[in-house]
């Protein structure tokens, strides 16, 4: 085992050298003394069901399609985003999202059905 693998991990912690530099001590001491069982039950959601599910579904899809149809599907993560802040938290939409959204879900239809379109065009000049 190399020696640098031997160290505790503590040893040196670049996360909490930025936040004490970004935050401040009093923003971290907060955080910690508000530190709760639904916080840890957050957490244990985003970091264990929710990358579980979405990473598991991501590879099996990667297995039963080629790469070139699944991938276009992460564009749609800003959209998902957007989506639930507005439904779960009431957050206002403006037209500009409206027209990111459109924008978006025109790319992903070009990125998906733009080869099967062409020949179409093609055949009817």
């Amino acid at each position: 085992m190399p020696a640098a693998a031997a160290r505790p991990a503590t040893r040196y912690r670049p996360d909490l050298a930025l936040a004490l530099l970004l935050e401040g001590w009093p923003a971290i001491d907060a955080a910690i003394s508000d530190f709760s069982l639904r916080a840890v039950a957050a957490v244990a959601y985003l970091a264990w069901a929710a990358t579980l599910l979405g990473y598991g579904l991501w590879t099996r899809l990667l297995g039963r399609y080629p790469v070139n149809q699944v991938a276009p599907f992460s564009l749609l993560v800003p959209l998902v985003g957007l989506t639930t802040g507005w439904l779960a938290f009431g957050e206002a939409l403006q037209p500009l999202h409206f027209a990111g959204a459109a924008l978006l879900m025109l790319g992903l239809a070009i990125n998906l059905f733009g080869g099967r379109l062409l020949p179409w065009r093609r055949a009817r000049r």
